[in-house]
């Protein structure tokens, strides 16, 4: 699993998971905080689906976090007022990025969360779009003659 397969699942996981992750690495490592978790704004880019132009939608709130673990740089992001988060997702880019051995166990235990979570999010995605198949119309063109 890459980091960027871990962000999209690790963004919706419930904050309970993510805060015992929180938990099991501070109990384990030595966190110096850089940056502590603030809020900014950023540009939104979206691409036009005709044109394929890309253009600003318009400015988002966001909560970002710089800090070390053990000495490796983490920086987390995420979108809204989430300071709590943003700290995770610093402490998570940090994780993964350390080769020290003491981490792989937590790296691992995460990796298993994770796709349980992923495998979570599939199955909801699928019983969403079941609903909302049920309520689609289906036109027929017919053909002039």
């Amino acid at each position: 699993m890459n980091m960027r397969e871990r962000t999209e699942i690790a963004a919706t996981v419930p904050e309970s998971i993510w805060g015992s992750w929180k938990q099991r690495i501070e109990a384990l490592g030595t966190i110096e905080v850089i940056h502590p978790a603030s809020m900014g704004l950023v540009m939104m880019k979206a691409e036009e689906s005709v044109a394929k132009e890309v253009f600003h939608v318009g400015e988002i709130l966001t909560t970002d976090a710089t800090l070390t673990l053990d000495g490796v740089l983490g920086y987390g992001i995420v979108m809204g007022n989430h300071p709590d988060k943003a700290f995770t997702f610093a402490l998570l880019d940090a994780l993964y990025h350390s080769t020290d051995k003491k981490w792989i166990i937590t790296k691992q235990g995460i990796d298993a969360e994770l796709m349980r979570q992923a495998e979570e999010q599939k199955q909801q995605k699928q019983r969403h779009y079941q609903l909302i198949k049920r309520t689609m119309v289906n036109f027929e063109v017919m053909d002039a003659e």
